[in-house]
């Protein structure tokens, strides 16, 4: 039987690539993978020949494609149902936490892009609607932890983690003060073997985006 392939964005700047390889390595599902530098056109062309939306990530199971990263999540968690939280009730929550990050914080994304090869230090300005999203992802953080005890959002290590992972980098990243709750929240996320082995290969890669950021940002 053919592995899955994991289809793949830079790992520097692809929030939404890391995501499902972090689960599936975590799940410890053997897979292929590949990766292509974003804003490129060789990235459209290979892309689209796989992938029926051209969107990275996506997963090739055979002659079939799921090209989505909660989709792809989802797939692995039937594969290995403790990625998500055995309580029921915790469950919901945790999709519900993944579901939020997977289509809100648009103002995160866009003023506190994912770079893992930038130095770590502050914008010089940021909109109230970055706080505001801020403010409002803690409130979910801090449900979910207050809820199960840590160390995790809810305990043991699951696909709502791996959705956040990215967020940690980018807090990282840009600076961005944390109460010390959340502070260590991100740095366990950041100290996981899955995500050092992908802040590797991001350094490992000779693909930069020059005008990732404005001039006077970068």
């Amino acid at each position: 039987m053919t592995k899955p392939h994991l289809i793949l964005g830079n790992a520097r700047y692809s929030s939404w690539s890391m995501r499902p390889y972090l689960v599936l390595e975590r799940a410890g599902i053997e897979y292929t993978a590949e990766f292509h530098p974003l804003r490129t056109d060789k990235f459209r062309e290979e892309v689209r020949k796989v992938s029926p939306f051209g969107l990275v990530p996506a997963l090739m199971l055979g002659d079939e494609t799921i090209s989505d990263s909660l989709a792809i999540s989802e797939w692995a968690a039937e594969q290995v149902p403790s990625l998500w939280p055995k309580d029921e009730v915790a469950r919901g929550m945790a999709r519900m936490l993944a579901g939020q990050m997977h289509a809100g914080f648009q103002p995160i994304r866009r003023e506190l892009p994912m770079d893992l090869g930038r130095d770590h230090k502050p914008r010089k300005a940021l909109s109230d609607e970055v706080y505001a999203e801020i403010a409002r992802m803690k409130i979910g953080w801090g449900m979910a932890l207050h809820r199960s005890g840590g160390p995790f959002l809810f305990g043991d290590w699951s696909i709502a983690d791996a959705f956040y992972t990215p967020v940690a980098s980018r807090f990282r990243t840009f600076a961005i003060e944390l109460e010390p709750e959340f502070q260590d929240y991100c740095d366990l996320l950041l100290a996981q073997p899955e995500f050092l082995k992908w802040e590797a290969m991001a350094a490992d890669e000779d693909w930069v985006i020059e005008d990732y950021l404005p001039p006077d940002e970068a």
